[in-house]
């Protein structure tokens, strides 16, 4: 008997599917790592889903049931959404023990207006004061079951406005176990990928908006051309900054390879020698909201995965996670220098290598979709008959 056999839980998603974001990544890993544990899932999302090709697209191996709610593009699609599912949740109620949402007017609703036992997962501070005094709101109602957040930076933010609620969770983002594990040979990934067999390879991946450090690594590789700097995602309005730059800098060893498919990130990441996070001191999440106290990029979890040596800077809510000289090699933010230099000891130190890349490789044990969701049931004190 699996884990949670007998739970049943209602997933409430609004973000949009098939972009370039992280957010749909996330609530569809964890729908897949609920059904995993023997929760019987229902995911409800906004307009009209064929479930064989989101399961395709993101690479869902579990499946779960998936209930699509129609909805005309607009700035009202989002509020309608919530709305809409909250309605939805209402007259389902028998047909589940809880909710769990990032959908903050889903969860306005669903608690104050139709008294739908509601879990919020919390991934950022409130965006404007609509916000705040929406969240401040249900997080005083006797049906919000608990609060999760995905760092403890981010609450420490809420406990600073009064918005906890009862129950608040840390619960940091996860990898899919299953991606990264078994034997892989780097040689078939690089040449399945286009990737050159013979240098050494530093990769990042994730969104490239400004503060992410991508000018450091465009400037490292001017200053290592026998390394190939591998850039893996973000917007090609962002990327085309970084490819000016590089050309300017002459730095032919530079590659935007641009956005791929989840299911294809592992492959990147084993076919690579070095992950980087090289993250300035303002880092932001996409609307411009400073980040590097409370964010929780999947890329971490996935880099720890991997078991490659990890080169990162040090702001605050990375370092919730990364032993600096333990499992990674940390270097403070906004320092080029000593990020370039960081990078050259890592490779040509093997020992350091292999050593931070064990250790990295044997805590994302803790960090799986997986113990997320234990972590958020086993925080609101759900009982499994």
């Amino acid at each position: 008997m699996k884990k949670y056999e007998g739970l049943r839980v209602l997933y409430v998603g609004s973000h949009p599917l098939f972009t370039e974001g992280a957010s749909a990544v996330h609530m569809l890993k964890m729908c897949q790592a609920m059904a995993n544990l023997g929760i019987e899932v229902e995911c409800v999302l906004p307009g009209r889903v064929k479930k064989e090709r989101l399961f395709s697209y993101y690479g869902i191996k579990t499946p779960f049931r998936v209930t699509s709610i129609a909805l005309s593009g607009g700035l009202a699609r989002r509020p309608l959404h919530g709305f809409l599912s909250a309605l939805y949740a209402c007259g389902k109620k028998e047909n589940f023990d809880l909710v769990l949402t990032r959908d903050l007017i889903f969860a306005w609703f669903a608690t104050k207006v139709f008294g739908v036992p509601t879990i919020y997962d919390a991934h950022h501070p409130p965006v404007n004061w609509v916000a705040e005094r929406v969240i401040s709101s249900f997080s005083r109602s006797k049906n919000l079951l608990g609060m999760s957040f995905n760092s403890r930076g981010l609450h420490d933010i809420y406990f600073c406005l009064g918005m906890m609620g009862q129950n608040p969770i840390v619960a940091p983002n996860g990898f899919e176990r299953e991606a990264f594990e078994g034997e892989h040979d780097i040689s078939s990934l690089r040449e399945r990928l286009g990737l050159p067999l013979e240098r050494k390879i530093v990769c990042y991946c994730g969104n490239t908006y400004r503060g992410r450090g991508l000018e450091i690594l465009a400037r490292a590789a001017t200053q290592m051309p026998e390394v190939k700097f591998l850039i893996v995602g973000g917007r090609e309005r962002d990327n085309a900054l970084w490819r000016e730059m590089a050309r300017q800098e002459g730095a032919t060893n530079f590659r935007m390879k641009g956005f791929v498919a989840q299911r294809e990130v592992p492959s990147y990441l084993l076919a690579s020698d070095i992950l980087v996070m090289p993250y300035s001191s303002g880092v932001t999440i996409r609307d411009g909201t400073e980040a590097g106290k409370f964010t929780s990029p999947l890329k971490l979890f996935e880099y720890m995965a991997a078991g490659k040596p990890i080169v990162a800077t040090g702001v605050p809510s990375v370092l919730e996670i990364l032993r600096p000289g333990e499992n990674s090699v940390v270097i403070s933010p906004d320092n080029e220098r000593e990020f370039i230099r960081a990078l050259g000891l890592v490779l040509a130190d093997s020992e350091l290598c292999a050593r931070i890349s064990e250790s990295a490789r044997s805590d994302a044990a803790e960090y799986t979709w997986e113990k997320r969701v234990e972590k958020i049931i086993e925080g609101v004190g759900v009982a499994v008959e």
